[in-house]
């Protein structure tokens, strides 16, 4: 008896932790302005940001990707099990991944930042992507929960980038405040 008590509580806890994160990032998709330099025109892009968690059953490992194909776009799908278990992606989000087909590469890509979190409490939204050369800087906001809860998430930052200013960038480097 004790033993499906302690399991009833572990999926209302689930369930709980879910709803509050679909609700504390009611806004995920975000847009951002590559700031205006002597590099970077008044007239720059808007640079689309899409912040969203994953599955936490799998392969835990903070990363950088640079997605420039279709067929790149897929083995990142297929690591992290985004469009099979989108659980934690909020509506807006998943409805422009599902609709990245090879016609989508053929203007813009990706760069995607993954990082591991030590509670699902945690959030990371991302700011902003300056391209500079062979770089591309990611600016993350972190947020630590005071009160933790006692899982790990993965939550992933998605820049969309024009193919043109993708074409040089071999490096991704990643700058993150905490708030």
């Amino acid at each position: 008896m004790k033993k499906i008590a302690l399991i009833l509580l572990s999926l209302f806890l689930l369930t709980a932790c879910a709803k509050e994160e679909s609700a504390g990032d009611a806004v995920m998709l975000e847009r951002a302005r590559t700031p205006v330099t002597a590099e970077a025109p008044m007239e720059a892009p808007m640079t689309e940001i899409m912040n969203f968690r994953t599955s936490d059953g799998l392969d835990m490992i903070s990363e950088n990707r640079i997605i420039r194909t279709y067929e790149e776009f897929r083995k990142y799908d297929a690591d992290y099990t985004i469009l099979e278990n989108p659980f934690f992606i909020d509506e807006l989000s998943l409805t422009k991944l599902q609709k990245v087909d090879e016609a989508y590469f053929e203007r813009q890509g990706f760069v995607a930042v993954i990082l591991v979190e030590s509670s699902g409490s945690n959030s990371v939204v991302g700011e902003n992507l300056v391209i500079k050369d062979n770089m591309a800087e990611a600016f993350i906001n972190r947020t630590e929960a005071e009160i933790g809860t006692m899982d790990i998430a993965t939550r992933h930052v998605l820049f969309t980038v024009s193919q043109e200013e993708l074409k040089n960038v071999d490096e991704v480097k990643v700058t993150s405040s905490l708030k």
